[in-house]
């Protein structure tokens, strides 16, 4: 009878933990559209910005948490797929993505574009990933006349 009972609260907590899962997903969305509207005036077609806001977005994850100093591996591949798309596809500086990721030094965003070269090259996961976000950027800009 003992076993039964501790079944079924596992089957609970198994299912309160999924739940929770989904409200924090949710709470994720929500934090990134207010903060994408609240930007939304100032921002310009493919700034870094822009880039960041889907970037999170499509990793299920706040700015904040891609700002953030951790090494947690969804997060720093969210941070490298900043990196070389607003590098890469749209030349910004490597100063001035430093700068809107959390004022890291112009060297920590090259090393990261070269890292993503290379994991863009044996990855095709991620390169996928990039083409996906990429491709969210542009149709976004695409279908808005006013830009």
């Amino acid at each position: 009878m003992q076993h039964a009972a501790t079944h079924t609260m596992q089957d609970e907590i198994t299912r309160l933990r999924r739940a929770i899962t989904a409200q924090d997903r949710e709470i994720i969305r929500l934090k990134n559209i207010i903060n994408y509207r609240a930007i939304e005036n100032n921002i310009t077609p493919m700034s870094i910005e822009c880039v960041m806001h889907h970037v999170c977005v499509f990793f299920n994850m706040t700015v904040d948490m891609l700002i953030e100093r951790n090494r947690k591996g969804e997060r720093v591949k969210a941070r490298m797929a900043v990196c070389w798309i607003s590098q890469r596809r749209y030349n910004h500086t490597y100063k001035s993505i430093g700068v809107k990721l959390g004022h890291r030094d112009h060297s920590t965003i090259m090393n990261a574009c070269s890292e993503a070269d290379d994991f863009i090259q044996t990855n095709k996961s991620f390169s996928k990933q990039v083409d996906m976000i990429i491709n969210s950027i542009e149709q976004e800009f695409a279908s808005d006349p006013t830009l």
